[in-house]
């Protein structure tokens, strides 16, 4: 029995899924299986998955993880890449961190052959990532491995009622039987383009997103959690510069009482919640930093509103001159 059963799923993938099938097939870690399962494509993609003579590749029907025999599951979405030394790295990690249930790993975006790094913050331990998985989403699905037996723990895998952010929903239920953590190592490549899934239906994704955030904050916030939420997943998930006072401040606000929740004697944060404060603190001046850049540069000054979070982190003074200048040019611009 494989010790390591890759699961990948592909429709029309034709244009892509040569290359991620070759990036698996030529891991250092070679204890694996690879299951894909073909949603009826109706391009070339049947013909390449049946080319391939590799007896560790099997097509199944539906219900990948049902067919997976390996100890450990390593998610690989048709158009993306597996580094040599990821499933190698992986299960190192796994096997000598019993509490860790999930492992990404550091990612590399690839956009039509122009590479960059992921702009979400650099703390990958778990106590960082339980907290940012509060206002972000971390993790790259095609990073990630875990345990078989945590989704029979579970009982469920990925639930489709959440689609298109079922991986974020499966996140934050293996928070309650386990730990998270990410490799620093860039070990695997996300290639973006236009035809993802998740470009064309945006706002299912989201609409998803906000549910499995509205969860995560009703201990927190009660009645306030479904509207937070909604708030949440476009200004923080999204990167998308609040344009007024008014929600900037909620935001500050919302931000200020997961802190607190988070942080309460009982909860992971209140083990060490000057790192938390930290944390909180660089999202709150990336979130004022962000609506100033985008043509708001009186909103500068709402970063001090709110104390707790302005002494989380100390912008340098360039940031912040370039900040209002880049924000005034914008309205100046605007104005005409």
């Amino acid at each position: 029995m494989p010790r390591v059963s890759v699961l990948m799923t592909t429709y029309n993938g034709a244009g892509f899924i040569a290359r991620s099938i070759d990036s698996v097939l030529a891991q250092t870690w070679q204890d694996f299986e690879l299951l894909v399962v073909d949603d009826a494509s109706t391009d070339a993609t049947p013909d390449i998955l049946h080319a391939c003579r590799d007896p560790r590749l099997r097509i199944v029907r539906n219900a990948a993880f049902a067919a997976a025999s390996g100890e450990f599951i390593a998610a690989l979405d048709h158009d993306d890449l597996s580094h040599p030394e990821r499933l190698h790295r992986q299960v190192t990690h796994l096997e000598a961190n019993p509490n860790i249930v999930l492992l990404g790993t550091e990612v590399r975006l690839d956009s039509a052959g122009l590479q960059r790094h992921p702009d979400h913050p650099a703390a990958s331990d778990p106590l960082a990532l339980r907290w940012l998985l509060l206002t972000d989403n971390p993790l790259t699905w095609s990073s990630v491995m875990f345990r078989a037996d945590a989704v029979r723990r579970l009982g469920t895998f990925l639930r489709p009622e959440f689609e298109l952010a079922d991986d974020f929903d499966f996140y934050h239920r293996l928070l309650t039987i386990g730990e998270i953590s990410r490799l620093n190592d860039v070990l695997t490549t996300f290639r973006f383009h236009p035809a993802s899934a998740s470009s064309h239906n945006a706002a299912r994704l989201d609409d998803n997103a906000a549910r499995v955030l509205a969860a995560a904050y009703t201990p927190w916030l009660g009645a306030d959690a479904a509207n937070a939420a909604l708030l949440a997943v476009p200004h923080w998930l999204n990167r998308r510069p609040p344009s007024d006072a008014a929600t900037l401040d909620r935001l500050g606000g919302i931000l200020q009482r997961l802190v607190a929740g988070f942080c309460a004697p009982g909860n992971p944060g209140s083990i060490t919640p000057d790192r938390i404060a930290a944390l909180a603190g660089d999202l709150w001046w990336r979130t004022v930093r962000g609506a100033t850049r985008a043509g708001s540069p009186w909103l500068l000054g709402h970063r001090r509103a709110y104390g707790a979070l302005e002494s989380g982190v100390r912008p340098s003074p360039r940031d912040i001159f370039v900040s209002a200048a880049v924000g005034l040019a914008r309205a100046c611009i605007a104005r005409r």
